[in-house]
């Protein structure tokens, strides 16, 4: 195990998280009036194995490129029409590294998350297991 500390204070209860589920799926059919169930992703899945290597790929890049890498950025995306078809208009989510911004100090917390920039040359990573639709509701 490592040393490090769960933020108990960053931490959501099973309700909090299924309130917060309900919320998304009802925004996103209400902004983008998903007509079709079975294409309609709300939520990704990694392995630890997966999350695990993905942090430690970041943290050997960031040495060997002397960046100072302060987290991870997850940003939600939707497949583009040349994918695969079986993806294709699906929604996925992918993580990227960031480094302190402009104006922040370069051992700036995890709280200064809108004051980090995006590191491009450290590659994202995407490809998680978007379950199976419609079947993928918080708790299931």
């Amino acid at each position: 195990m490592s040393d490090y500390k769960t933020p108990k204070d960053k931490l959501i209860n099973n309700e909090q998280a299924a309130a917060l589920n309900l919320c998304y799926k009802d925004k996103q059919k209400e902004g983008f009036g998903v007509e079709d169930e079975d294409h309609f992703s709300c939520s990704s899945w990694y392995s630890l194995e997966d999350l695990e290597g993905y942090i430690n790929y970041v943290k050997e890049q960031a040495l060997q490129q002397k960046i100072n890498v302060n987290g991870i950025r997850f940003y939600f995306g939707v497949y583009p029409e040349t994918e695969d078809e079986s993806i294709a208009g699906r929604n996925t989510l992918f993580m990227c590294p960031t480094k302190a911004g402009l104006g922040m100090s370069e051992g700036g917390k995890s709280s200064d998350a809108n004051s980090s920039t995006d590191v491009i040359t450290i590659s994202a990573m995407n490809y998680g297991d978007n379950g199976n639709p419609p079947k993928n509701d918080f708790g299931e």
